[in-house]
C-alpha cells in the first residue's frame, strides 16, 4: 500500500496511527488509487470523477451498520465529518423520493441520531441535540414508533449529561409512551427505562430509580426476537454502566463496585468507548474506597485502551479521575507518576477540543 502511494512504510505508519488526515488533495489521490466509490467518502471528489449513488434504505442500513462499528472503536470525533457527508446525500432524497419513502425516512433519521451521537462523543452537545431533533422529526414521519423511543433515549442521555435531570426523565416517558410491549422492543424499553432511572438518581429519587431499575431488568429479560436492524444495540453490558452510574450518583459504592468488576476485562474489545466509560466509572468507585493502587493501575490500562479512541467525553472522565487523584499524590507513590503520565495525554488529546465541521 505504501507503494501504491508513494510514501515509505514508515510514514504510512504515522498516517494510519496519527490525527486524522485533513490535507484534501493528498486524501483524493489516495481514493483514486484505492478506487474508492465517491459515495463511500467523507469528502468530496472533484465534480468530473463524481458518480450519483444509489441512496436506497439497504444503502443507509449498510452505511449506519458500518460507522456504528467504526464508532466504538474510534470515537466520533473521527467519523462525524463522514456522517455529515452521508447526511447530504440522505436528508434531502428522503422527503421526495417516490419509491421507498419510509425507509428513506428511517436511513435519514437513523443517520442524525448517529451523528448527534458523533458530535456529543467529539463534545459539542449542542450540535448533538440538533441532530437528535432533526432525527426525532423524521422518525416520526417514518412512523417507526421503536426509532422514535430510541431517539427520546438519545435526548435523555445528552440532558442527563448536561446535569438537566427533570428533561432526562422526561423524555425517557416520552419514549415509554411510544414503545409497545411486543417483545422486539424489549432492549429499547430497557434503555429508556435505564435512562429514567438515570433522571430520578440525578435528582435523589431513590426508590423511583431502583424501581425503574427492576424494570429495565425486566424489559431486557423479556426480550426474544431481534429489533429492528435500525436500533442500536441493547445489551446487558449497556444496562449494568447505566446502572454503576445510578448507584454511584446514589452513594452506594458498594453495590456500583459489584456491576462493574463483572463487566470490565483486559481483553482486547470491539466496543473500546463502552470498555473506558465503565473503567472509569470503576475508578471513581474504587477511589471512594480509598484503593487508591488499584484505582492508578486500571487508570494506566484506561489510558492504555484508548490510545486510537477520539473521544471527548471519555477524555472528560480521565480528566475527573486526574482531580479524584490529586488529593492522593502525598499518600500513595504511584499517583505524582500518573499525574504526569495524565497531563501527557490530555496535551496529545488537545485536538479532541477543536470544532467540528459545521454542515
Amino acid at each position: 500500500m505504501a507503494g501504491w502511494f508513494g510514501i515509505t512504510q514508515a510514514q504510512l505508519s504515522r498516517v494510519e496511527n496519527g490525527p486524522p488526515m485533513v490535507h484534501l488533495d493528498r486524501l483524493v489521490h489516495w481514493a483514486r488509487v484505492l478506487r474508492i466509490p465517491a459515495h463511500r467518502l467523507w469528502f468530496d471528489l472533484p465534480s468530473s470523477e463524481r458518480a450519483v449513488s444509489p441512496v436506497d434504505g439497504e444503502a443507509g442500513l449498510n452505511l449506519i451498520r458500518a460507522l456504528r462499528s467504526a464508532d466504538r472503536q474510534i470515537g466520533g470525533k473521527n467519523l462525524y465529518g463522514a456522517a455529515l457527508t452521508h447526511l447530504a446525500a440522505f436528508s434531502g432524497p428522503a422527503r421526495r423520493s417516490p419509491n421507498s419513502p419510509r425507509e428513506m425516512l428511517t436511513a435519514a433519521a437513523s443517520l442524525h441520531e448517529m451523528a448527534g451521537w458523533m458530535a456529543h462523543d467529539s463534545g459539542d452537545s449542542a450540535t448533538g441535540r440538533r441532530h437528535f431533533r432533526d432525527a426525532l422529526a423524521l422518525a416520526a414521519d417514518s412512523k417507526d414508533g421503536l426509532l422514535i423511543g430510541q431517539v427520546h433515549g438519545s435526548l435523555s442521555h445528552l440532558a442527563s449529561h448536561d446535569g438537566n435531570a427533570e428533561a432526562a426523565v422526561s423524555h425517557a416517558v416520552d419514549g415509554l409512551g411510544v414503545v409497545t410491549d411486543e417483545e422486539a422492543a424489549g432492549p429499547v424499553r430497557a434503555r429508556l427505562f435505564a435512562l429514567r432511572a438515570r433522571g430520578f438518581a440525578a435528582s435523589g429519587r431513590s426508590a423511583d430509580c431502583h424501581s425503574s431499575l427492576r424494570l429495565a431488568e425486566a424489559a431486557l429479560g423479556d426480550a426474544t426476537n431481534s429489533p429492528t436492524p435500525w436500533l442500536s444495540p441493547y445489551d446487558r453490558t449497556s444496562l449494568d454502566i447505566e446502572t454503576a452510574r445510578c448507584l454511584l450518583r446514589l452513594g452506594d459504592v458498594t453495590a456500583a463496585l459489584r456491576t462493574l468488576v463483572g463487566i470490565v476485562g483486559d481483553e482486547p474489545t470491539t466496543r473500546v468507548r463502552s470498555q473506558a466509560l465503565a473503567r472509569t466509572l470503576l475508578v471513581t468507585a474504587l477511589m471512594a474506597q480509598a484503593r487508591v493502587e488499584e484505582a492508578c493501575d486500571l487508570t494506566h490500562r484506561t489510558i492504555d485502551l484508548t490510545q486510537g479512541l477520539a473521544s471527548a467525553v471519555v477524555l472528560g472522565q480521565l480528566r475527573h479521575l486526574a482531580l479524584l487523584l490529586r488529593s492522593h499524590a502525598g499518600q500513595c507513590p504511584d499517583v505524582p507518576q500518573l499525574l504526569d503520565r495524565l497531563r501527557d495525554t490530555f496535551r496529545e488529546r488537545s485536538w479532541l477540543t477543536l470544532p467540528l465541521p459545521s454542515g
